[in-house]
C-alpha cells in the first residue's frame, strides 16, 4: 500500500525501498535539506526548553526537580523499552513491505500496552526504592505515556527513512511548546514536580498525534513472524545496545537519588541538562539527519568514508566550541539563568562539560556502525564502555555528585582511542584520519575559550554586572572563534557554508559546479 504525506510535504511513495533518485547530488540535497529543519528544530526546541528551564528553575526548588527526576530516570527505561529498535530496523533495512510495518506497529503497541500496565503497578516500589512517598503518583502519570509513544515508532521511522524531516521537525516544535505552556502554569499553581511530569505527558500527547496527521499511512490487520523474526536479528543487538546506553545516562542518576537524595539529584540533574545543550542542540541534528542516509550509502565504502569524516569534522566544529564555551561562562550561566539557590550545580556542570568534550571527539561512531550493519561491533563496543562509566560511577558516588562528575569525565576520556579504534577498524576506515577529524578543531577551539578565560579575568576586576559578564564573555568567544577559524581552516568555514547552502526543489545544490560527492 503506498501512502502520502499530508499537503506541502513531499510525496512518501512508502513500498520503495529507496530514496527516489538516490544520486550522490539528491542525497546531499535531501541530507542538506534534513540538516537545515534539524538546526532550525533544535533551535527552536532547545530555545523553548531553555526558557521552560530557567522559568520552572525560579518557580521550582531543587528538593520538587529531584523528586520528578525520581520518576524520569525510571519512566526513562520504559521509553526506551517501547520500541526494542524495531523502528531502527525498518529505517536500516534496503527495502521494506507493509507485512514489515504492520508487524512493527502491532508489536510497538502491545509492548506499549504491557509497559504501562506494569509501569502502574509497580509505582509503589519504585518510591520505596528513592524513599520518597510522593514519586509513586509522579511515576504512575508518566507511565502513561508509554503506550502513547508506542503508537509512533513506525510513523516516525517511516518519515525518518524518507529523510521527510520537515515533517519531524515541525511535530517536534510544536509538541515541545505545547508541553512547556502546560509546565509552566502547572509550576505558578504551585504543583512543583507536577509541573515536569505534565510536561513530558502534554509533550507526548501532541508529538504522536501530530505525526499521525503528518503521514497517511495506517497498519493493517496483519502480523507476519517472518518479518519479526527478519526485522530482530539486526534490532536485537541495536536495542541491547541502546539498553546499555541507557544505563550511561541514568544510572548516575539513579544512584544519586537513591544514595544522595532530592536536593543533589537536582542539582546533578539540572548541571546533566545544561551540559547536553551544545550536542543536543548543535551535533544531534547532524547524527539524526546523517545516520539514516549513511544507510543509504552504505555499500559505497570509499564514498561512505568521505562523507563520515567530513560530518565528524563538521560537528566537532560546532560542538567543541560550545561545549567549552560553556565551561568558560558556567559561573556565570546558571545564577544569571536558573538563580543563585542552582549554585551547587555549577562544578559538576564544569565536570560533566570535561567529559563532553571527549564524546564529541567520538561523535558519530554510533550512526556509521549502525549503517554498515555492524550491530555486534555497536554491542560490544557499548558494553564495554558502560562497564568502565558504570564503575566509575560507583567510585565517585563516595565523594558525591562532584565525586560523579569527576568520574565520568575521566572514564570518557580514557574511552576514546580505544573506541575510535574498534569503530574504524569494524568498519575498515582508517583511525588516523578519523581521529584527526574528530579533533582537528580542537586547538582553535581551545584558544578561543583561551579568550573567554581573559576577557572573564578583566571582566571581573571591573565588577561588571553578572549577566552582562555573560553576555559579553559569550560575545568575545563567538568573535574569536570566527576569526581564528578564517585565519586557520578556511576550507571548514566554506564546508560549514556548503551545509546550510539552500538546495533546489529537486534536492540539489544551488553550486553552479554541480552537486559534491559526500
Amino acid at each position: 500500500m503506498a501512502s502520502k504525506s499530508r499537503p506541502g510535504s513531499p510525496e512518501l511513495e512508502l513500498d520503495a525501498g529507496d530514496l527516489p533518485g538516490a544520486a550522490p547530488g539528491a542525497l546531499t540535497g535531501l541530507v542538506v535539506s534534513g540538516v537545515r529543519w534539524k538546526l532550525l528544530s533544535r533551535l527552536v526546541s532547545e530555545a523553548t526548553r531553555a526558557v521552560v528551564v530557567v522559568v520552572l528553575a525560579r518557580l521550582v526548588t531543587p528538593e520538587e526537580y529531584g523528586l520528578a527526576g525520581m520518576a524520569f530516570v525510571v519512566t526513562s527505561f520504559g521509553l526506551m523499552l517501547t520500541d526494542p529498535a524495531l523502528g531502527a530496523a525498518l529505517i536500516q533495512r534496503p527495502a521494506i513491505d507493509e507485512r514489515d510495518r504492520s508487524t512493527v506497529f502491532w508489536a510497538a503497541a502491545g509492548i506499549g500496552v504491557v509497559l504501562t500496565v506494569v509501569g502502574v503497578a509497580l509505582s509503589p516500589l519504585v518510591a520505596d526504592f528513592f524513599g520518597e512517598p510522593q514519586v509513586r503518583e509522579l511515576f504512575a502519570v508518566s507511565s502513561l505515556c508509554f503506550f502513547v509513544i508506542s503508537l509512533s515508532v513506525v510513523h516516525r521511522a517511516l518519515l525518518i527513512r524518507r529523510l521527510e524531516y520537515r515533517s519531524l521537525e515541525i511535530r517536534e516544535m510544536v509538541a515541545i511548546a505545547s508541553g512547556g505552556v502546560v509546565a509552566v502554569l502547572v509550576a505558578a499553581a504551585g504543583y512543583g514536580p507536577w509541573a515536569i511530569v505534565l510536561n513530558f505527558v502534554v509533550s507526548s500527547l501532541v508529538s504522536t498525534a501530530l505525526v499521525w496527521w503528518f503521514l497517511d499511512w495506517r497498519p493493517q490487520a496483519m502480523f507476519s513472524r517472518e518479518s519479526a523474526r527478519n526485522l530482530s536479528g539486526f534490532s536485537g543487538r541495536i536495542f541491547m545496545s541502546t539498553l546499555l546506553t541507557w544505563g550511561d545516562q541514568n544510572v548516575d542518576k539513579a544512584l544519586i537519588g537513591r544514595f544522595l537524595g532530592a536536593v543533589s539529584l537536582g542539582a546533578y540533574s539540572l548541571a546533566q541538562a545544561a551540559m547536553l545543550l551544545p550536542m543536543s542542540m548543535l551535533g544531534r541534528p547532524f547524527n539524526q539527519v546523517l545516520s539514516p542516509a549513511f544507510s543509504r550509502i552504505q555499500e559505497d565504502a570509499d564514498r561512505l568514508e568521505r562523507a563520515w569524516l567530513k560530518s565528524k569534522r563538521l560537528s566537532a566544529a560546532i560542538v567543541l566550541p560550545a561545549t567549552l564555551g560553556l565551561i568558560v561562562v558556567a559561573p556565570d550561566f546558571v545564577p544569571v539563568l536558573f538563580g543563585d539557590q542552582w549554585d551547587e550545580a555549577v562544578l559538576p556542570l564544569q565536570l560533566l562539560l570535561v567529559g563532553a568534550l571527549a564524546t564529541a571527539l567520538t561523535n558519530l561512531q554510533w550512526s556509521v556502525l549502525q549503517a554498515r550493519g555492524e550491530a555486534s561491533t555497536l554491542l560490544r563496543l557499548t558494553l564495554g564502555s558502560s562497564i568502565v562509566k558504570w564503575a566509575a560511577i560507583v567510585v565517585g558516588l563516595q565523594w558525591g555528585i562532584i565525586g560523579v562528575a569527576t568520574a565520568l569525565a575521566g572514564a570518557r576520556w580514557a574511552l576514546v582511542v580505544p573506541s575510535m579504534w574498534i569503530s574504524t577498524r569494524a568498519v575498515s576506515f582508517g583511525f588516523w584520519p578519523a581521529l584527526r577529524s574528530g579533533s582537528e578543531m580542537l586547538p582553535a577551539a581551545l584558544a578561543t575559550a583561551g579568550i573567554g578565560v581573559g576577557v572573564r579575568y578583566l571582566l571581573l576586576e571591573t565588577s561588571t554586572p553578572q549577566a552582562a559578564r555573560l553576555a559579553l564573555v559569550a560575545a568575545a568567544m563567538l568573535v574569536a572563534y570566527a576569526a581564528i577559524l578564517l585565519a586557520t581552516a578556511p576550507h571548514v568555514v566554506r564546508e560549514l557554508r556548503a551545509a546550510v547552502r539552500k538546495p533546489t526543489r529537486n534536492g540539489q545544490d544551488h553550486r553552479p559546479e554541480g552537486p559534491p560527492k559526500d
